[in-house]
């Protein structure tokens, strides 16, 4: 059972209908779909129609591509394509992840962030190489949904709560 007051999301290889009802029954609040949202236009549609916005898209961004199948894969699918379709078919939260940052600890991908704010409404969370209070920052300024922080967490370089506040 889900703690009180927490937000809850999954994702990872979720490809059926029946996987992301078993999901949401379990009481998760957000079902996230990648490499299906690519590859099965029909199921997307059909969890966005069922799901509303329990239903968010994970884009991975490599050499400008969206890629699938865990990074191994490039889609024929550029960033914006994708996004403009994902916008379209009525997802409203869209997980970026910008690949190459992701882990490197060398910051985020700041125009690639200001870019997919400019262009879409969809609550757009950033992820891949935030790794300073200064990329915390610039990202609040694009109004940004969110920003997954990762190693910069475990390695103590972003103090969770100071980014927290920033974010606020």
């Amino acid at each position: 059972k889900k703690p009180a007051g927490l937000f809850c999301e999954i994702g990872g290889g979720i490809r059926r209908m029946e996987t992301v009802k078993k999901y949401i029954d379990a009481g998760m609040d957000r079902v996230i779909l990648g490499t299906a949202a690519v590859e099965d236009e029909a199921f997307l549609k059909a969890a966005v129609e069922t799901y509303g916005e329990k239903i968010a898209v994970g884009a991975d961004i490599k050499d400008g591509f969206v890629a699938t199948r865990g990074w191994t894969e490039k889609s024929a699918f550029t960033c914006f394509d994708f996004c403009e379709k994902m916008q379209k078919i009525g997802v409203r939260t869209l997980i970026c992840t910008d690949v190459s940052k992701d882990g490197a600890m060398q910051g985020t991908n700041r125009a690639l962030y200001r870019d997919l704010s400019e262009k879409f409404s969809m609550q757009i969370v950033a992820s891949g190489g935030v790794s300073t209070m200064d990329d915390i920052r610039h990202l609040r300024a694009l109004s940004l949904y969110g920003a997954i922080i990762g190693k910069a967490y475990y390695t103590g370089a972003i103090d969770l709560r100071e980014a927290i506040e920033v974010a606020k």
